[in-house]
């Protein structure tokens, strides 16, 4: 997971701002306005450099919805329409994630498939504007995320494994997609790809699973090769 600021209430967008002063009390809920939800959503994904704000895969408008960090719970929270309180998380629509063949028509999800927020639910996870968030996490080149080995107060280690499992970011999917970052990363740099090359940001966007390029850089660094 990568750290991202925190966004201040001055970064929201205009429509945003006016919609919540002509609707005073108002809940995320009564947010129908196409115009302004589009215009909040596109500020995140510009903020979080076109990556999930959890397991960093590539997003766009569509293949993404707003995640609370502090969950709605139903609108009993206060913070449904706190800009710091959002960003974007990957995965539009969770029901194309259900198992066609369930013979119950209750919509069981496949569980090798869904993750980050539509699978987080109202459990808790670290937040990615939390300073923590990065170094909670090792990237090993299975392509599994992993408790920090490192990690020795108890409550981060709590926090680190409630996140992985509550995110499920190990399900196949994404430690597929790792793996193959983690060696294409080390293939480069055996070709004498400069690590900063690898990682760079190009027109506003970062690479998908940076966290994981960077991890296996540090690794191919400390380590001559591998």
């Amino acid at each position: 997971m990568r750290y991202i600021p925190k966004p201040e209430r001055g970064d929201e967008p205009a429509q945003f701002s006016r919609w919540k002063r002509g609707h005073p009390g108002a809940k995320y809920s009564s947010l129908h306005n196409i115009r302004v939800k589009s215009a909040l959503k596109e500020s995140f994904i510009k903020r979080q450099k076109y990556l999930c704000c959890y397991c960093e895969t590539r997003i766009s408008f569509d293949n993404s919805h707003i995640e609370h960090i502090e969950p709605q719970l139903g609108g009993l929270s206060e913070k449904t329409l706190e800009y710091s309180n959002m960003a974007v998380s990957c995965i539009k629509d969770p029901k194309k994630f259900e198992n066609p063949d369930d013979p119950s028509g209750i919509g069981i999800v496949r569980d090798g498939w869904l993750h980050c927020g539509h699978a987080r639910g109202p459990l808790p996870a670290v937040s990615p504007y939390d300073e923590r968030c990065e170094r909670l996490f090792a990237y090993s080149f299975s392509g599994e995320i992993k408790v920090n080995p490192e990690l020795g107060d108890p409550e981060e280690i709590r926090l680190a494994q409630e996140t992985i499992d509550n995110l499920r970011l190990n399900v196949p999917t994404l430690v597929s997609l790792r793996n193959l970052v983690m060696f294409e990363c080390v293939k480069a740099l055996d070709r004498g790809v400069p690590a900063e090359a690898i990682l760079r940001e190009i027109n506003g966007r970062l690479p998908p699973f940076v966290s994981s390029a960077a991890a296996a850089a540090a690794a191919f660094a400390s380590n001559g090769n591998l």
